[in-house]
């Protein structure tokens, strides 16, 4: 389950403490890094085309974490879910969470969901490691549930 992309042949840099946003949209905003950006832009590109439109933030660094890039987004769109291939527990992901609940309580229309692997050791193997780890279609499925819309 290898993902591949392109890669700048020259040397780049990436600003410490400034998020990416990947994809605008206006009804949920999902926070995932590394890999799990992938997955969430191909779950945004599918949502889409059933009428939901996903803001995808890259925040790229985790500290310093741009935490208004992620307020801004939350107070848009009212619903927030928080996307990472580690177990929930102990993890960046709580972080998150609690920044979007600190800061948007009330633009909030249901809590921060949290989209994290099992709390297990990544299997060996890749029909195995797709049970454990979040991907396109469970991130998908996840954002249908967090606004309330079966799948068409």
């Amino acid at each position: 389950m290898f993902c591949k992309g392109e890669v700048p042949e020259t040397e780049y840099l990436i600003p410490l403490g400034q998020a990416d946003v990947k994809r605008k949209g206006n009804d949920v905003t999902i926070i995932a890094t590394s890999w799990m950006v992938l997955f969430a832009l191909k779950a945004a590109a599918n949502l889409q085309e059933e009428g939901i439109s996903c803001e995808v933030i890259d925040p790229r660094t985790l500290w310093p974490l741009d935490k208004e890039t992620i307020i801004q987004s939350a107070r848009k769109t009212g619903f927030c879910l928080v996307v990472t291939e580690a177990p929930a527990e102990g993890g960046w992901s709580g972080e998150a969470s609690s920044v979007v609940h600190e800061h948007c309580f009330r633009e909030l229309k249901k809590p921060v969901k949290r989209l994290c692997a099992i709390r297990t050791g990544i299997p060996y193997g890749p029909v195995l490691e797709r049970q454990v780890i979040p991907s396109a279609d469970s991130i998908a499925g996840a954002v249908r549930d967090l606004v309330g819309k079966s799948r068409k």
